[in-house]
């Protein structure tokens, strides 16, 4: 980088995701302290064909982790993304000796693993300096299972631009006032079932990866698979609610679907869950079932299909906070923060 006289030298930020591609925008953060940031920007996607002939283990993963420590040598700070690729940073960091300030960046489980891998992760996250949740309730989960100060975690709110809803085609969308499920990690598919089985007369539509349980639904059910993005919000756009059904009331699952909805004013429907509490609780357009309620569920979804207009104003009254609650600006404040620690 070219210098003037004057000119302060640029902090050097590392940025290495673990499933998204090298050009997918993080933060828009440009200086921090009137300092510029150098991006250097790696990706845990698969690069060529040998990386993509092998799927498990994932070795483009681990080609992505030794790339980005690489580069974090002298640098200000490194981010990197997901657990798995924070635990591949960190153990490559610590066999090269790299001391750069690690953040482990969306460090959230949609399950969390098994004893013998729960061990291997806490000698890998050991080293990492602070890690980022999307809830409290899960700082204080992975801080005890994974043995890690407390004080190392900092939550922030999922931030997102709201999705665009794409046109339809009418043989997509059912006839008359219809509810739909968006999304599929973390949730139970046995209840949402039966919550259909026992309203005939709700047509229900579910977006999701292809999974057992939705292979032979009820006759009031059309399930789709994988359907493109826009499309499947334009479906939900027009549904009298989104229904966001969790495992359990732990689940830690659902954040972005969630903020999706409430940024396009939908009334929602979801399983009481601490680990959602912080997207779930004070809206007015949310209604919240314990877990694995099928009457809850049963109850919650007759009061809307019967009153879809007040579940709508509900909705809206949260949709007027939640461009600026769950604005992308925050996610640069809080990297920029990390920075200025790291330099200070």
């Amino acid at each position: 980088m070219e210098m003037h006289l004057g000119e302060q030298p640029a902090l050097r930020v590392v940025n290495v995701a673990d499933l998204s591609p090298v050009g997918e925008p993080f933060v828009e953060l440009l200086s921090v302290d009137d300092r510029p940031l150098e991006w250097a920007r790696y990706s845990g996607l698969p690069a060529n064909a040998l990386e993509r002939a092998l799927p498990r283990p994932r070795v483009s993963r681990y080609r992505a982790a030794w790339q980005a420590t690489n580069a974090a040598r002298g640098a200000t700070v490194l981010v990197s993304h997901l657990p798995r690729m924070s635990a591949a940073v960190a153990d490559a960091a610590r066999l090269r000796r790299i001391t750069t300030p690690h953040l482990a960046f969306s460090f959230n489980f949609t399950q969390l693993p098994a004893a013998a891998a729960r061990s291997r992760f806490r000698r890998s996250l050991a080293s990492i300096d602070q890690f980022c949740t999307y809830t409290g309730f899960e700082a204080d989960l992975y801080a005890d299972v994974f043995a890690i100060p407390r004080a190392r975690f900092r939550p922030v709110r999922w931030t997102q631009d709201a999705p665009v809803p794409g046109a339809v085609h009418p043989m997509l969308l059912p006839s008359g006032p219809f509810v739909a499920a968006v999304g599929g990690e973390g949730r139970d598919f046995a209840m949402l079932i039966a919550a259909a089985r026992a309203l005939p007369d709700v047509p229900f539509v579910v977006i999701a990866r292809q999974t057992p349980l939705l292979m032979d639904p009820p006759a009031n059910m059309t399930v789709h698979f994988n359907l493109p993005y826009a499309t499947c919000w334009g479906i939900a756009a027009r549904a009298a609610a989104l229904l966001v059904p969790l495992r359990d009331a732990n689940t830690c699952c659902g954040h972005i679907t969630l903020v999706s909805a409430r940024m396009l004013g939908l009334p929602i429907v979801t399983t009481m869950s601490r680990g959602t509490d912080e997207y779930t609780q004070g809206f007015a357009g949310t209604t919240l079932v314990p877990a694995g309620s099928v009457e809850g569920w049963v109850a919650a979804i007759r009061t809307i299909i019967a009153d879809p207009d007040a579940a709508r104003a509900a909705a809206a009254t949260d949709r007027v906070e939640a461009a600026t609650l769950y604005d992308r600006a925050h996610w640069g404040a809080y990297v920029g923060d990390f920075v200025a620690q790291a330099r200070a």
